[in-house]
């Protein structure tokens, strides 16, 4: 079977594009042929590694000096930087990365979506999900993919998503919090909702738990409340000045952070930290894992962090709720509560015998969220809409399936 991604861009960093890679190369390795449509390209290689039998399809090279070929004549030159000019009429405004996209992506997203013949497609952000439903060939299986909440969507959107995921076969979503709004969305249509969350492979190496860091990774905007965590870590500075916070990833508000940071007189303890390949291993060289979010739909660093033997102090966020159990592998906190955050990092810091015990049993724990779980997941939800489509059986049912495979 044919499998194609669609991704906004497959050469970057997140937790979609390490989502996309982790299930891309488990499929490969099933045996599956992976497609993968990347609409930007800004690398000449991707971030994270992918199996070698992975086809990429970059459709747009933002790389420097590759916007143009040497060859194109000037009039098409011309078009391009015309369309270019004109603002995206297909990508939803209210889209994260909408101001990486114009009328020229639009047109080239398009056709490379009906360029897909066989198969199944795979699609991963709203709008592209609303593409695929608009444009893609009836013959393809089609299945999007949420990898937020709907409530945190603008109210444009979430008509757009009501209007057209009724014309997908299927809906993955990650949380139990989401299959209530979801089901009430497709009611009365064909499409089957099943829960896989994001799975991760489990590493072979673990947190000594003796480094006196504090990590934190994400993309610096406001949604991922690193102006919480700088603050609820002065707090940590004044009772153990020797702890230090790292915080990996790029973004709008960097400047606005670094200020912070330097407001509260906190260089020498935090540090705004390049984005990186090897999270993991920068997490093993860590103690513990602060996820400040103010809105988490998953968590997939939770996941990892876990997965190495550090436990995370988080905001009680729908997401790291179905992740983290209290007290037992990690620490939840009342969403906003700066104050208890800090104390909830406070204790892990000063009890050194209950932050070893939380590491190992999330260790543990995660197993869950690995392939050898999750990956059979992902082959029942194929072979189950493979089938039905072959024999044709995609019927308007009158609640919709939810399948959780669990």
């Amino acid at each position: 079977m044919k499998v194609t991604f669609l991704v906004y861009n497959i050469y970057g960093m997140g937790g979609t594009v390490r989502t996309v890679a982790n299930t891309a190369n488990f499929l490969a390795k099933q045996g599956y042929q992976v497609d993968i449509i990347s609409v930007r390209r800004t690398r000449r290689t991707p971030m994270f590694e992918l199996d070698k039998r992975i086809n990429l399809k970059p459709i747009f090279d933002a790389r420097r000096g590759m916007l143009f070929g040497a060859n194109t004549p000037k009039y098409k030159k011309f078009i391009k930087k015309i369309l270019m000019k004109i603002p995206s009429l297909f990508i939803d405004k209210s889209e994260d990365l909408y101001h990486m996209f114009n009328f020229f992506v639009d047109l080239k997203i398009i056709n490379a979506i009906r360029k897909v013949k066989e198969g199944v497609f795979i699609t991963t952000i709203p709008s592209f999900n609303v593409l695929s439903a608009s444009f893609a060939s009836k013959d393809l299986i089609l299945i999007g993919q949420e990898h937020k909440y709907f409530n945190g969507y603008h109210p444009r959107l979430q008509k757009k998503i009501t209007r057209h995921y009724k014309k997908l076969d299927s809906l993955i979503y990650l949380t139990d919090s989401e299959v209530k709004v979801y089901k009430g969305i497709l009611q009365e249509s064909n499409t089957k909702l099943y829960k896989i969350e994001n799975a991760t492979q489990m590493p072979n190496f673990s947190s000594s738990q003796k480094e006196k860091t504090v990590i934190a990774a994400g993309r610096f905007v406001h949604e991922k409340g690193f102006d919480m965590l700088i603050k609820s870590f002065e707090t940590v500075v004044s009772k153990h000045p020797d702890w230090k916070l790292k915080i990996f990833g790029a973004g709008e508000e960097e400047k606005t952070l670094r200020e912070l940071i330097f407001s509260k007189k906190l260089y020498n303890n935090v540090f705004l930290m390049p984005k990186t390949n090897n999270i993991l291993e920068e997490m093993s060289n860590s103690s513990i894992y602060a996820l400040s979010s103010r809105q988490e739909s998953f968590g997939m660093v939770v996941v990892e962090a876990m997965s190495v033997g550090v436990p995370c102090v988080s905001f009680a966020c729908p997401g790291p709720v179905e992740i983290i159990s209290h007290n037992k592998d990690g620490i939840l906190v009342e969403q906003g509560n700066t104050d208890d955050f800090a104390s909830s990092l406070l204790y892990l810091i000063e009890k050194e015998e209950i932050r070893i015990k939380m590491g190992l049993t999330a260790r543990k724990n995660v197993k869950r969220y690995s392939f050898d779980t999750l990956g059979k997941k992902w082959k029942i939800m194929l072979e189950e809409l493979r089938s039905e489509k072959k024999q044709g059986s995609f019927q308007v049912i009158s609640k919709t399936s939810d399948k959780k495979l669990i």
